[in-house]
């Protein structure tokens, strides 16, 4: 009896922990296109310059980007617009690109990795290099995540030969 015990429990579990993960796009809210508010951003250095029909403006050292509950640091942070004001996203931006060490922070979501791509026309969150989910007690790793905003589908993938690990903490109430 207590061996089919654990196996339901183990499920349970996993069943439990999966909701972080499909809410992982909620940690990138404040820069997807329903986002709304300004975009606070914080650096020492500021670089613009115009490539064809877009602005890329580059802030390093010490980045903060905070719009609503999302919070995002990285060494560096490129902003992609359109020259053309009337053909920008709502947004602000059309691509959002932020290297060093990436922390993403928006309620009791954070997640942390090399690189983070928010691409708002093409409604895709890519993070890579040691990505690092948590949510309370609960953790996964693995070596990049892929976020469609239109859907809400996450997808983690992990370095061939790798195991993507997820450390799960059950929410287990006593009984009176």
């Amino acid at each position: 009896r207590h061996r089919l015990l654990l196996p339901v429990v183990l499920t349970l579990a996993l069943f439990s922990a999966l909701p972080a993960l499909a809410q992982s796009t909620d940690l990138f809210s404040g820069f997807s296109k329903k986002g709304n508010g300004p975009i606070e951003v914080d650096a020492q250095t500021l670089e613009i310059v115009e490539e064809g029909e877009q602005r890329i403006s580059t802030f390093s050292g010490g980045v903060t980007v905070r719009r609503g509950d999302t919070t995002m640091k990285a060494a560096q942070i490129k902003l992609f617009t359109s020259k053309d004001s009337d053909a920008g996203d709502q947004n602000g931006f059309t691509r959002m690109e932020a290297t060093g060490t990436v922390y993403v922070n928006s309620g009791k979501q954070t997640i942390t990795g090399s690189q983070a791509v928010v691409d708002n026309k093409a409604q895709t969150i890519v993070l890579s290099g040691n990505v690092v989910l948590s949510q309370g007690k609960d953790v996964l790793a693995a070596e990049r995540l892929v976020i469609d905003m239109a859907t809400g589908k996450a997808r983690v993938e992990q370095t061939p030969g790798k195991s993507i690990r997820m450390v799960i903490t059950p929410d287990v109430k006593k009984n009176k």
